[in-house]
């Protein structure tokens, strides 16, 4: 039976912004990218997007970065909290789409968004416990468990965690709150700072590329000693370079020593999203489809 309920999706990056219109299974039918600029800009884009298109949305699936106020409970809930892109602290972004858009809405981050879809449709699929991690213009990180996002105070702040530095590793931070955080040495903007170039102009095996996967071992071992995920997906623009994801695997192994579970050393324990780039904007509208919260966060 040909399904014709259509759901809207937002995938609000860091970079890039993504509008979608999909159907429940989460094919998408159409979408669109943009920048992420201002919060005025964005908002006026995703009004444009859906308005304009003759498909009308019953729901809306938002996966926005974050820090932001996901709890349905909380005074500021949809809310950005303190965050390093300029101009989105304190915006109201789930008042601001239901003023723009005024359909039921979920609210989710954006690697969050991504974790459903790669659980629904993807690599997480038959996963009890599972991680999405992103490494892009920041590091973010989602748990799955039993194919659904665990629920949590906040979300996960992965990329938040602290490392220890290398030996003569003493580049600055690009994290405006942190010193030695994930995000901070090794997202997208690190990279560039320190190298001058990103991790796609650097050959694995090199002295930059050995850098990037030994600290995002490290932060992976972090993960398995911490959740004993059964996978850990890896995902985002810098989690696309080519051979990346095996020497993660590799130098998260070596960080565990013999103390890691056994499958961890297994052929793909650390693997690429099978969505591509694609995953956190099939997990928006999945996000909406049959929730609860979509049903009952509205225009107010």
């Amino acid at each position: 039976m040909h399904n014709t309920t259509c759901i809207g999706g937002i995938e609000l990056g860091g970079t890039k912004t993504v509008f979608a219109i999909g159907n429940t299974a989460g094919a998408i039918l159409r979408k669109e990218t943009v920048p992420t600029r201002e919060p005025v800009s964005v908002i006026a884009d995703a009004c444009r997007f859906f308005k304009n298109d003759a498909r009308a949305i019953s729901a809306l699936g938002v996966g926005a970065f974050g820090p932001v106020v996901i709890d349905r409970q909380a005074p500021d809930f949809g809310h950005l909290l303190e965050t390093n892109k300029p101009g989105w602290s304190g915006f109201d972004l789930m008042g601001a789409l239901a003023t723009g858009i005024g359909v039921p809405a979920r609210l989710v981050t954006d690697v969050g968004a991504a974790a459903i879809a790669e659980a629904r449709l993807g690599a997480l699929r038959s996963v009890e416990i599972g991680i999405y991690l992103t490494v892009g213009t920041g590091i973010g990180g989602a748990i799955i468990c039993n194919g659904e996002l665990l629920p949590a105070l906040l979300h996960p702040e992965m990329g938040h965690v602290a490392l220890h530095r290398l030996p003569d590793d003493g580049a600055s931070s690009t994290c405006s709150f942190h010193d030695d955080c994930a995000e901070g040495l090794v997202a997208g903007p690190a990279i560039l700072a320190r190298f001058g170039a990103s991790l796609d102009h650097f050959a694995p095996a090199s002295a930059q590329f050995d850098l990037v996967a030994d600290y995002l071992g490290q932060l992976c071992s972090n993960l398995v000693l911490t959740l004993s995920p059964q996978r850990i997906v890896l995902g985002g623009g810098v989690g696309q370079a080519p051979g990346l994801t095996l020497a993660v695997q590799e130098a998260m192994v070596r960080k565990l020593g013999v103390y890691g579970p056994a499958a961890t050393r297994q052929a793909g324990y650390v693997c690429p999203p099978a969505l591509a780039q694609d995953a956190g904007v099939i997990g928006a509208v999945l996000c909406a489809v049959g929730s609860s919260e979509a049903r009952t966060i509205v225009n107010t």
